[in-house]
């Protein structure tokens, strides 16, 4: 979504009876107003209520209760908007922005700062739901994915509603976020100047107790249906003011510096990114995210998507077995409990060797362009439980002039098609040239060059580092001058303190493998004997090697599993 200048969570049974009263008084513009910590009361003030919302509490918990979306009784708990406010709220919310999202249940829109809900269903109507009194009238942008709903307030602050596909008696709200495991109560925040954020809600869909089943997996590099971890994945990414660098915040990752709350630059951590598209260097105007899917577009209607989140990247070590090595004669594990039990050796049987998350990572993917009017409002939303299960939607008009949006299943082979809303638009209409244009505003190399010379006369380097990308190409010459280029694949190090974005003195930590062809070795063996001893001497007759990597402002070194170390001096 762009952005633009502009209840209870433990309510209980117990809290029917006051949301019945409150639906029963005179409704006005202003939502009512509920807190985690004191269903019985409906309302606290504004100071306590933001203090509240940093408690422990169930949003954001685990284990993750069945998926079961519901209406409920909120149609009967929930006060309807005046009509003066419903006149100025949209028929349907059918583009998922910074102003309007919607689930399998329910359709949210944020309007003076306000927020409205309708259900999806039927002619139910903008109703008034209920909303913590530290954020009622100051909500500034909101997002909503499955059953989850995240709200910016003053500042950019991030606020998450639980249970967003329920009964508003079972919302849970809070502004925790951040390690470890969503318990920072110093909260995190879409930082001022970015041009757009989005939540995204990977859903394990628990829908089966006894026997196990959960529906949510997604597809990795193999083709294995990989099932979601236990707790799914919650992301808000976070396009920067120039639109090549895409910030992911997890909750489950470091947030704030908690030893600083008062200074304002540690109240955030942005160190862990998306690699974006082209090497990093695509300039995107607009991202929209579902499901662990980001959307990208540019000013000239070039968009590309991605399958990625933390735990898909390979960086979750802790939580997750990956390998590099085809897994293609293993079985997919049938559920994240199995996966995560055949781990260990000590616990098989009774459990099964599964496939590990094959990586590289899924690489972004180039959607064909849209022959027609567009603009920037672009959105993803999940169509089912499996990650090839996804919409895009693109806002324009068609051949007619007529208002609505363009869209078609993630698949890059489908076609787009147009449906007609007659809303009004909420962007300007692109420059929407035919071809591929990506280069017209992409963003220089990074500069960052690394080397290395032997006393032995050969040499390593490393071109236009960035400290984000998870692909890299080292570039090996023997004595002689003979060169060959080394393709190596790097995932973030899981960690639990903060750190600051880009490179410093603080080391970035990188794990992943540099490997050759078979074909390569050949090639080398034949026209350079030399190369061909330096480069099996470094990645050995697997043709493939673990690394380790450290990356600062000065230095960029490579360990391999072996113990072989390289450190490369920066020399850009």
């Amino acid at each position: 979504m762009r952005i633009r200048e502009t209840g209870p969570v433990r309510k209980g049974w117990g809290g029917v009876l006051v949301a019945g009263l409150m639906a029963t008084s005179v409704a006005t513009a202003r939502p009512a107003a509920a807190d985690e910590w004191w269903p019985w009361s409906g309302i606290l003030p504004e100071e306590i209520s933001c203090a509240a919302l940093g408690l422990p509490g169930r949003a954001g918990a685990w284990p993750l209760p069945l998926y079961s979306p519901d209406v409920g009784i909120g149609l009967l708990t929930m006060p309807p908007v005046p009509p003066d406010v419903a006149a100025r709220l949209p028929r349907r919310i059918e583009l998922r922005t910074d102003k309007g999202g919607f689930n399998e249940v329910w359709q949210y829109a944020l309007l003076d700062n306000n927020l409205y809900i309708k259900a999806v269903a039927g002619e139910s109507g903008w109703r008034i739901p209920p909303v913590p009194n530290c954020l009622r009238g100051q909500i500034t942008g909101i997002s909503v994915d499955g059953s989850r709903l995240m709200a910016t307030g003053p500042e950019g602050w991030i606020y998450t509603l639980e249970s967003a596909d329920w009964t508003p008696e079972l919302w849970w709200w809070t502004k925790r976020f951040g390690a470890p495991i969503w318990l920072d109560p110093s909260g995190t925040r879409v930082r001022p100047g970015s041009q757009a954020w989005s939540l995204s809600w990977l859903n394990p869909r628990y829908v089966q107790v006894l026997p196990f089943r959960h529906d949510g997996r997604w597809t990795d590099a193999s083709g294995h249906e990989v099932p979601v971890g236990g707790a799914g994945v919650t992301t808000v990414y976070v396009l920067s003011p120039g639109g090549d660098r895409i910030a992911i915040l997890d909750p489950w990752l470091p947030a704030g510096d908690p030893l600083h709350p008062e200074i304002s630059e540690l109240a955030d951590d942005y160190s862990y990114e998306l690699p974006g598209p082209l090497n990093g260097r695509f300039r995107a105007i607009n991202l929209s995210s579902s499901g662990s899917t980001t959307f990208v577009i540019n000013e000239y209607g070039d968009m590309f998507t991605r399958l990625w989140d933390f735990d898909i990247s390979g960086a979750d070590t802790l939580f997750f077995s990956y390998s590099y090595e085809d897994q293609s004669a293993f079985d997919a594990a049938p559920n994240n409990f199995e996966h995560e039990f055949s781990r260990f050796p000590q616990l098989r049987p009774p459990f099964n060797r599964y496939a590990d998350i094959q990586l590289p990572a899924p690489d972004w993917i180039r959607q064909p362009k849209i022959s027609g009017e567009i603009t920037s409002t672009i959105s993803i939303h999940q169509t089912g439980a499996h990650s090839h299960e996804r919409e895009l939607r693109v806002e324009g008009r068609d051949g007619e002039g007529r208002t609505g949006f363009w869209h078609k299943p993630i698949d890059p082979n489908a076609d787009w098609a147009f449906t007609v809303t007659d809303q009004p638009q909420q962007a300007d209409t692109l420059d929407n040239r035919s071809g591929d244009t990506s280069h017209l505003t992409m963003s220089p190399p990074t500069g960052v060059d690394y080397g290395y010379r032997d006393a032995e006369g050969w040499t390593v380097a490393i071109r236009d580092f960035d400290y984000a990308g998870d692909r890299i190409t080292l570039r090996l010459c023997d004595a002689g001058g003979a060169c060959t280029d080394v393709a190596g694949h790097l995932a973030s190090d899981t960690r639990m303190s903060w750190q600051r974005e880009g490179l410093s003195d603080m080391p970035r930590k990188y794990h992943g493998i540099v490997s050759v062809t078979a074909e390569e070795m050949t090639s080398l063996e034949q026209r350079a004997p030399r190369l061909h001893a330096l480069v099996d001497r470094l990645i050995g007759e697997g043709r493939m090697r673990n690394i380790t990597a450290e990356a600062t402002t000065s230095s960029l070194s490579l360990r391999t599993s072996d113990g072989e170390e390289i450190v490369m001096t920066r020399s850009g």
